[in-house]
């Protein structure tokens, strides 16, 4: 199996660079815009990233080798996500150790995984720095993330 034939059908909006154009401020063409962007906006699907994360971090049957590439994929394209949410803010630069945890999964992301037994180890340390980074942006942005801990208390 190759990596071409593990992989989505289609590719994610994440994936796809579209350069941006100028557009001035306060007039049609920018509020426009603005609207074009909020119809296309999805929220973060916090609940499937804790799920994909359990799935290749805790559970004793990692998912299957023709399902890495996928997964792979997912994962970068969420932590490409709430790398943004990290650095969004250009007046309050994020801590050091979320800037760690975003250049270090943009290189684990970035390297090749090949495909079979060996593709697991890269998946995983990419999980686990997702995990850390959601960890940090919960913490500092005010994500609310429920763990199931927090439903038996209400």
């Amino acid at each position: 199996m190759t990596v071409i034939e593990a992989a989505p059908p289609a590719a994610h909006p994440f994936s796809v660079h579209i350069p941006e154009k100028h557009v001035p401020l306060s007039t049609p063409e920018f509020y426009a815009e603005v609207m074009a962007r909020l119809r296309l906006w999805t929220p973060l699907p916090v609940e499937k990233i804790l799920e994909t994360l359990h799935q290749v971090l805790e559970s004793p049957a990692p998912p299957p080798d023709r399902e890495l590439v996928h997964v792979h994929w997912k994962l970068r394209s969420w932590h490409e996500r709430l790398s943004t949410i990290a650095t969004a803010d250009q007046h309050f630069p994020p801590p050091a150790d979320v800037l760690r945890l975003v250049h270090a999964g943009r290189a684990i992301g970035d390297e090749p995984i090949g495909d079979g037994t060996q593709a697991l180890g890269p998946v995983r340390r990419l999980a686990s720095t997702l995990s850390d980074l959601l960890d940090e942006i919960a913490r500092t942005q005010g994500l609310r993330v429920e763990d199931e801990d927090d439903e038996g208390q209400n």
